[in-house]
């Protein structure tokens, strides 16, 4: 596996590179480490408070200064980590210095250097202003060319993770990611398919109600098979593993099972709703990234070269 990193400096982006040594000690083979000098931010600022041309470029070069430290010290962070915690595993690591807007810009370099998968650290923006304006994290889970990872929390082994699925297309590509980038020994899999309750708004007239309830019937059952197969994909591979079904609404029963289990990890493949789709209707993903006090994993559609 080759994932990209975000790095400030922070110790919110080292949990990124330490959450690695404990999840994906098996499958990484090379780390970017990307380091944005926001731009937007910066020449927003300057122009407002009348700065000069020369001042500007002088400020840009402290920048550019500092940004090399931060990567060189976040490059022996990591080096240090793979090399005293991953045994033999060779891992290559490499320092990207970008600039433009902070998301964008991580985007971007996604989208140049092909990783499997972008890594983030979340600074905890999960308010209702967070949501609706977009911290960086959101906006990379929204626009990235591949799964995406948000580290909220240092995650120590063993890993309890939970597995949102709903027979899909997209739960599907996330259970084969999760089983194919992690060992057996990190923790174990929760599986959980929630069965919504939309059925509810057509009545309960003696007319309708049969329908309904076998309609219900169906989807609970489709539900009780797709967990079981799921389950039984990580059961062969050695996983500890286990299964609920449960009806309800899809954002807030997937909040709960991560508290009731105390979920370090949630996993859940995202559809990739675009534009009006996604303001209308929202992405259980982004819901869940943005609402969840643990972290998650997020398995976009990718472009077709991405290998796992």
């Amino acid at each position: 596996m080759k994932a990209l990193c975000a790095v400030d400096g922070s110790k919110f982006s080292m949990r990124g590179v330490e959450a690695f040594r404990t999840l994906f000690h098996q499958s990484l083979r090379e780390v970017i480490l990307v380091h944005v000098i926001d731009t937007s931010l910066l020449e927003s600022g300057l122009k407002k408070e009348g700065t000069k041309p020369g001042k500007t470029k002088k400020i840009l070069t402290a920048l550019e200064a500092e940004g090399k430290k931060i990567l060189k010290a976040s490059e022996d962070h990591a080096t240090q980590v793979f090399n005293t915690k991953m045994g033999k595993v060779l891992v290559k690591i490499r320092s990207v210095l970008a600039k433009g807007h902070a998301a964008y810009a991580i985007v971007k370099e996604a989208e140049k250097r092909e990783p499997h998968l972008v890594v983030l650290g979340s600074r905890g923006f999960h308010d209702i202003q967070g949501y609706f304006m977009g911290s960086v994290s959101r906006k990379v889970l929204s626009h990235a060319p591949c799964p995406v990872f948000i580290v909220k929390d240092p995650i120590q082994s063993p890993v309890q993770i939970v597995l949102a699925v709903d027979g899909s297309t997209a739960s599907m590509r996330a259970t084969n990611y999760l089983k194919s980038w992690v060992a057996p020994e990190v923790g174990s899999v929760h599986v959980l398919s929630v069965v919504p309750q939309a059925l509810r708004g057509l009545g309960s007239s003696a007319r309708v109600k049969p329908f309904t309830k076998a309609l219900t019937a169906t989807f609970q059952k489709q539900a009780q098979e797709t967990t079981a197969r799921i389950r039984s994909i990580f059961s062969k591979s050695k996983f500890g593993v286990t299964s609920e079904v449960v009806a309800g609404n899809p954002r807030e029963t997937i909040l709960d099972c991560l508290v009731n289990h105390e979920a370090s990890l949630a996993v859940l493949g995202a559809k990739g709703l675009t534009g009006p789709e996604r303001f209308q209707m929202g992405s259980v993903s982004e819901w869940v990234a943005a609402y969840s006090g643990c972290s998650i994993l997020v398995v976009r559609p990718h472009i077709t070269r991405f290998v796992v």
